[in-house]
């Protein structure tokens, strides 16, 4: 990244911080039980747009959540074929970014609008555009990766121990929200 564009990145945190909602109160839910549910990706590379959406074909199949929605950021001047319009997958590129690399335009406001039960974020890597969407989202449970830039934004973060692959982030997130408050029949057996 040219050292002009890390000027703009800086200046863009340093906005999205400023406008940080800090009052919020989350509330964690079993992937199970929720009625709606948000996801984020990097979609740059066609793989990963298709582990995301088999991962999205798993949760409806599995778990029969059907109100999911999708956005993804592909880190390139236009979109790429593979990202045209699909039922609940959404996506925007450099275009949609404002000078400080903040996202606009009605697909980015319309998910940040939507109150999501769970917000998953699911990126490798820290993108402004991305963390920016998780900041503003209006979800009720923030989950994604370990790393110090999203401890400001996230409610739950999942440690992928050394495994930088997306397959393996999907399974840890989905193993770990369906922990939480998981409806478990005690035997005194």
């Amino acid at each position: 990244m040219k050292l002009f564009d890390r000027i703009k990145e800086w200046l863009g945190m340093r906005r999205l911080l400023k406008e940080a909602m800090p009052d919020r109160r989350p509330v964690a839910r079993n992937l199970a039980q929720c009625v709606k549910v948000g996801i984020v990706y990097l979609a740059t590379d066609e793989k990963a747009h298709a582990d995301v959406r088999n991962y999205v074909k798993k949760m409806k199949d599995e778990l029969g959540l059907h109100k999911i929605q999708c956005i993804g950021y592909a880190d390139l001047k236009e979109l790429p074929m593979y990202l045209n319009a699909k039922l609940n997958f959404d996506a925007f590129c450099q275009k949609d970014l404002n000078w400080y690399r903040i996202p606009g335009g009605n697909t980015v406001n319309n998910f940040i609008a939507e109150e999501h039960d769970v917000l998953i974020d699911l990126t490798m890597q820290d993108y402004l555009p991305i963390q920016y969407i998780v900041a503003k989202s209006r979800a009720r449970f923030k989950v994604g990766r370990l790393t110090d830039g999203n401890k400001r934004f996230l409610d739950m973060m999942i440690d992928t121990a050394g495994a930088n692959s997306l397959p393996q982030l999907i399974a840890n997130i989905d193993r770990y929200l369906l922990m939480i408050n998981a409806k478990v029949e005690h035997s005194l057996n």
